[in-house]
């Protein structure tokens, strides 16, 4: 598995992971550092997955 399916996994697990939990989501929302530092993952992935979460949580 490359480096881009591997981003793509764990892109998938973390965001599925934040509509299931809460807490988990709460956290992302307001400091996705922390919780991003945990994964090893590109930081392409990482922006990705920010990005992601800003267009959740607009209104």
């Amino acid at each position: 598995m490359d480096h881009r399916e591997k981003d793509a996994e764990i892109i998938s697990e973390i965001l599925l992971k934040a509509a299931s939990e809460p807490d988990f989501r709460n956290t992302l929302i307001r400091d996705p550092g922390v919780v991003l530092e945990k994964y090893d993952v590109s930081a392409e992935a990482k922006m990705i997955i920010r990005k992601s979460i800003r267009d959740l949580t607009q209104q």
